[in-house]
């Protein structure tokens, strides 16, 4: 009994009805279009300020020069803090604060920013931290009035309550100075377990002070509220602090000589003590 072969013709005839019969059920195997609109990570987000970024303005339209935001932080409700400084006739801690979607929020200071001048002079905010009950505490430094070289600036403090009107339960009027007796600058913030303000910065030697609730210096720290180490090196800065779960404070920053500088760290305990349990010393 034989068996007729299938023609090469019908064979292709099968395979192109398979084909076509299967094609539908498999959109996986064809590329998206080329105009699909494709979220990569990196990609700018434009549902911020319609394509993902933007500038904010502080600038007093005679004397402008620039504005600079040094640090940000983000409240519990989404909100965008940032901080700096703003040129004019004299440069002031500037802050603004954003909506989630990039837009200034109205509800903060005149139009979503707010300027604070210390002196008359040179200010400039370096860093910002928020408190759990929503005020702000911004730091920096802060021209002091002094005309010898060394001795122009000390740190500077400003606490803002949500609304980006200065908080006058701190210090009396909202901000405060504190001279080490050089070229003083904070540059980083913390607020501890206790609601107390941790300032870090320089005073050609590290430079750390701790405030009270009331912008009072704490002074269970270090005896009056402020401290210096001195690495033994010609300059040593501190640019970034966290408090540890115990209060005991980490900064770390730099230490050396004009263009050797190297990573350091320290350790203080809670009165203000350096941690001889970290590093032996």
């Amino acid at each position: 009994m034989s068996r007729a072969l299938l023609s090469p013709r019908t064979w292709l005839l099968a395979f192109l009805a398979l084909a076509l019969l299967l094609g539908p059920l498999t959109p996986f195997l064809a590329p998206p279009p080329a105009s699909a609109n494709v979220e990569r990570a990196g990609d700018l987000d434009p549902t911020f300020s319609g394509d993902g970024k933007l500038t904010t303005d502080f600038g007093d339209n005679v004397n402008r020069i620039y504005n600079r935001a040094h640090a940000v932080a983000i409240q519990p409700d989404g909100k965008i803090v940032a901080a700096g400084y703003a040129s004019g006739a004299s440069d002031d801690f500037a802050l603004a604060r954003y909506n989630a979607n990039g837009t200034l929020d109205t509800g903060f200071g005149t139009g979503g920013r707010v300027r604070t001048d210390f002196n008359g002079a040179t200010d400039q905010a370096h860093a910002v931290a928020l408190q759990s009950d929503g005020k702000i505490v911004v730091v920096g430094q802060a021209y002091n009035g002094a005309n010898t070289i060394g001795t122009q600036t000390d740190f500077a403090l400003a606490r803002y309550n949500a609304n980006g009107t200065l908080d006058t339960g701190f210090s009396g009027d909202g901000k405060a100075t504190l001279d080490f007796g050089s070229v003083d600058k904070a540059w980083a913030v913390a607020i501890d377990n206790n609601g107390k303000i941790v300032v870090v910065g320089d005073s050609e030697d590290f430079a750390l002070a701790r405030y009270n609730a009331d912008g009072t210096l704490d002074t269970t720290f270090s005896g009056d509220g402020k401290l210096t180490t001195d690495f033994g090196n010609s300059s040593d800065v501190i640019f970034a602090v966290a408090v540890q779960s115990d209060n005991k404070i980490v900064v770390a920053g730099r230490g050396g000589d004009v263009g050797s500088y190297g990573f350091v760290l320290a350790r203080y305990n809670v009165n203000g003590t350096l941690d001889t349990g970290f590093s032996g010393d």
